[in-house]
């Protein structure tokens, strides 16, 4: 019973945190504006902070840079959402003193860079060709629509989403790529 309490309690916060961000950014939805994409950051990890909190995750952030870009809030949140509650789920499976989450946005030439780095369960080599397939998950309860929606959320602002892994136990990175013209 206490697990199931606590699943739904974690389905009520994912909720909680898609709405907020569909009513904060819901005036600006499907128009691109320029973008302070450190303060994206910031608030997808606001609205992810207590369940990180809960889980007992450290969370460490690294802004190089702190560029603009046009693109669609709403969309890019969505993205950042999923990429941060992914990385939750991966650290779930590793003891708390391993939890770890790093966030780190730069840039390269005309090119923002947005990783979100987790110590957690990693990838098996067999799943990588396809992570960002519609309906592909390796999570029982998953559904296996995040990692296809965001990466043609990117590619839709000109961007583009990978995830990269040296294997089981040995955590990924999830890296977004948008161009800053």
């Amino acid at each position: 019973m206490k697990e199931s309490t606590g699943k739904l309690k974690e389905h009520l916060d994912h909720m909680r945190a898609i709405l907020q961000i569909q009513q904060a950014y819901a005036r600006d939805s499907l128009l691109p504006e320029e973008c302070d994409l450190s303060q994206l950051v910031e608030d997808a990890l606001s609205i992810q902070l207590p369940a990180l909190q809960r889980h007992g995750i450290t969370l460490t952030r690294e802004f190089r840079a702190r560029p603009r870009a046009r693109l669609d809030k709403h969309r890019m949140l969505q993205i950042l959402i999923n990429l941060l509650t992914n990385a939750r789920n991966a650290l779930s499976e590793v003891p708390e003193t391993q939890r770890h989450l790093h966030v780190r946005l730069d840039t390269e030439g005309s090119t923002a860079r947005i990783q979100v780095v987790d110590s957690g369960k990693g990838i098996a080599p067999e799943h990588r060709e396809r992570l960002f397939s519609q309906g592909f998950t390796t999570r029982a309860e998953g559904q296996g629509l995040g990692l296809h929606s965001s990466a043609l959320a990117a590619k839709s602002m000109g961007g583009r989403l990978t995830l990269d892994s040296e294997g089981p136990g040995k955590g990924a990175t999830a890296t977004l790529e948008l161009p800053l013209a």
